[in-house]
């Protein structure tokens, strides 16, 4: 603990963060980004944009993962949350760091790149209307599962059989089955859908968290580039 209360003194006030927030009701956590500031260490404050979810649906009794990304690494910590500050605050209690081993189905990434889902039941034993096929891209992505865009729902928890087009790679697909976790409506024929992957080999995984760590270290100097620029032009 010494150490973690050491590391988070050392992060600036204001620096931006991501983090994986329990919602009551809701398996897998809400990624967002938000702003880092300390409180009484261990404990710090996340601020979040207004509207990014409401105080009562905060599941407090689950921890939640923060990602602090820096040039030249990403640290990541467990953290439980001591209270809710406001609508738009948490006050968490840090707890642990987090091992690329144990952080790997939480590292998330920023890509668009081609997705296909379909229906997993053999096309011997399923009718026509029960076969389906959805095509569209992925918002962003992780090693263990996806945020992608189709133009047809789907319900939460239905099957499916995945092939991803490997963002950075080419048209390397890799297959995998997995479900539904949720689905929103954004507009007329245009739907926000979760996927976790329940099956996916090794290779597999691991192929995309590559092309995950590449896309993030991507992001990472052009960051750096647009902040050289802006201290230039001030």
């Amino acid at each position: 603990m010494p150490l973690l209360t050491n590391f988070l003194s050392t992060v600036k006030d204001g620096t931006a963060v991501r983090a994986a927030i329990p919602l009551v009701g809701i398996a897998t956590e809400e990624k967002v980004y938000c702003f880092y500031t300390k409180g009484e260490l261990p404990n710090f404050i996340l601020s979040f944009p207004d509207s990014t979810f409401s105080a009562e649906q905060v599941d407090s009794s689950r921890s939640c993962l923060v990602h602090f990304e820096f040039t030249n690494q990403t640290v990541s910590i467990t953290a439980a949350i001591h209270s809710v500050v406001s609508n738009s605050a948490l006050e968490l209690t840090a707890k642990a760091t987090v091992t690329h081993a144990h952080a790997r189905n939480y590292f998330r990434v920023d890509a668009a790149t081609p997705i296909a889902a379909s229906s997993v039941a053999q096309e011997a034993v399923v009718s026509e209307e029960e076969s389906w096929r959805l095509l569209g891209d992925t918002i962003d992505l992780s090693g263990s599962g996806v945020l992608c865009s189709f133009h047809e729902p789907l319900e939460p928890h239905t099957r499916a059989r995945i092939e991803l087009t490997l963002p950075a790679r080419g048209t390397e697909v890799i297959i995998a089955l997995g479900h539904v976790v949720r689905c929103r409506k954004i507009k007329e024929h245009f739907y926000h859908i979760a996927l976790h992957f329940d099956v996916i080999d090794t290779e597999s995984q691991d192929k995309i968290m590559a092309c995950c760590f590449e896309l993030q270290r991507r992001y990472l100097r052009m960051r750096v580039r647009l902040e050289g620029i802006e201290s230039q032009a001030s």
